[in-house]
This record gives structure tokens, C-alpha cells and sequence, in this order.
């Protein structure tokens, strides 16, 4: 049971999602100690409050096992920042609505800051967008050296491409980004 125990713990994060799909309760205590304080710090960016976004980081653990069987998951980490990103914007939208109902304006810089937020999200699911449809080398360099944060050389083995194809891919994903960013600009307006 110690050696099963260890093993579980040792497990990587896609492991232990395969593990609570199947019904393993243990596993979700094991993300949770993995985590709980990185979602929290996602949360206290988004709204401020410490027992809001403890609240937050509860509620996402206890939906966790229906999110998981209802939405593949390739990689947990991003996957599950995401939807604490999204649980937290949801929130201050609901705040807002509930604001807008009560006639209470606020304070108009709380509105500015949320709108900057929600602004800066959008921002953020463009890019997404863009990134997903770049060929499958530039995304995968871009995805790595910017997202994950690698050195060229860490890409470089990574991927089994050499130097010049790591920053060729780069150089060519980063200026199909800025073209499909303003494509989506433009067809927006």
C-alpha cells in the first residue's frame, strides 16, 4: 500500500486525471496539494479577495471530476489555469451585471480595471486562436519557447529540430501571429 501510495504520488498530472476519470478520489487530493495555491494566486489576481478566490479554488475542485469526464485534457496545467482564469472572469461579469441591476455605478475605476481584464482576455483567446493555426512546427516552437518558456536549445532537443529550424520557426511563427492577429482585427471591424 506505501509503495502503491508513493508511486501514485510520483505520478504525473495526466496520470492522476486518467485516475479520477476512473472514480480515484486520491487523485484529486494530489492535484489539489499540486494546485491549490497556484489557482489561488490566479484567482487573488482576478478578483482581489481572499475568501472569493478561496471560494473559487473550492468550487473548481469540487466540479473538477465532472469537468474532466466531459473535456479532454491533454495537459492539465494550462488546462485547468484556464478554467480558473475563466471561473474568476465570470465572476466579476456576474459582479458587474449585479451592479448594473442595483443602479450602484461603483466606482468607475473597479469598472475600468474589469473592463481592462476582460479586454486583456480577449486579447489572450485571439492569440490562442492565431497560435492553433499555425502550422504544427511553429506552433509547437512558439508554444515552447514562449508559453512553457524553454531556451532555444531546450526546444531544439525537444522537438529533434536544430538551431536554425528552432529560430526559423520562430521568426516565421511569430510574423504569421502579427498577420493572422490583424486578419482577425480586420474581419472583426
Amino acid at each position: 500500500m506505501f509503495l502503491r501510495r508513493k508511486a501514485i504520488q510520483q505520478a504525473s498530472d495526466e496520470d492522476l486525471v486518467q485516475l479520477l476519470r476512473k472514480g480515484d478520489r486520491a487523485s484529486l487530493g494530489y492535484l489539489w496539494d499540486r494546485y491549490a495555491h497556484l489557482l489561488f494566486g490566479t484567482a487573488m489576481k482576478y478578483l482581489k479577495d481572499v475568501e472569493r478566490s478561496k471560494d473559487e479554488v473550492a468550487g473548481l475542485f469540487e466540479q473538477l471530476p465532472e469537468l474532466l469526464r466531459k473535456h479532454p485534457v491533454e495537459r492539465f496545467r494550462p488546462w485547468v489555469h484556464t478554467v480558473m482564469r475563466n471561473r474568476c472572469l465570470m465572476s466579476l461579469r456576474k459582479e458587474q451585471q449585479v451592479r448594473g441591476l442595483n443602479n450602484d455605478p461603483g466606482n468607475s475605476e473597479d469598472h475600468d480595471a474589469i473592463a481592462d481584464k476582460v479586454l486583456h482576455e480577449a486579447t489572450l483567446e485571439r492569440l490562442e486562436l492565431a497560435i492553433a493555426q499555425l502550422n504544427e512546427q511553429q506552433r509547437t516552437c512558439i508554444q515552447l519557447f514562449y508559453l512553457q518558456r524553454h531556451s532555444y536549445q531546450e526546444v531544439a532537443r525537444l522537438t529533434g529540430m536544430d538551431l536554425e529550424q528552432v529560430r526559423s520557426n520562430l521568426q516565421n511563427g511569430r510574423r504569421n501571429l502579427k498577420l493572422k492577429l490583424q486578419q482577425q482585427s480586420w474581419n472583426a471591424a
